[in-house]
């Protein structure tokens, strides 16, 4: 990021705040679908999220970390915690200078 000399936005409590609770709700609301409309909602939540490079490596890397562990409780935190970073940088908006 420092390379870039972009002036990056700050992300706010707030807004970690914000995208949490968006994140926690659309994995609740999976929870409640069958296995067909979980996997559907899950694509749907891929395809249509603006940083899906970075999702797709934070999520193979949580998997690969998860592997090689034994998982406890308190795993689903870092796992929230990472999917929240992928979120806050893929919804706070960049200044329009910097937009393609």
């Amino acid at each position: 990021m420092r390379e870039s000399s972009l002036d990056w936005p700050l992300i706010t409590e707030d807004e970690q705040d914000r995208q949490l609770a968006r994140y926690v709700a659309t994995v609740k609301f999976g929870e409640d679908l069958n296995e067909t409309l979980r996997d559907r909602a899950m694509h749907q939540y891929i395809e249509g999220h603006p940083e899906q490079e970075l999702l797709a490596y934070v999520f193979v890397e949580t998997r690969d970390w998860l592997l090689r562990i034994v998982p406890a409780e308190s795993d689903k935190f870092v796992m929230l915690a990472a999917a929240n970073f992928v979120n806050c940088i893929a919804f706070v908006p960049m200044p329009n200078s910097y937009r393609k």
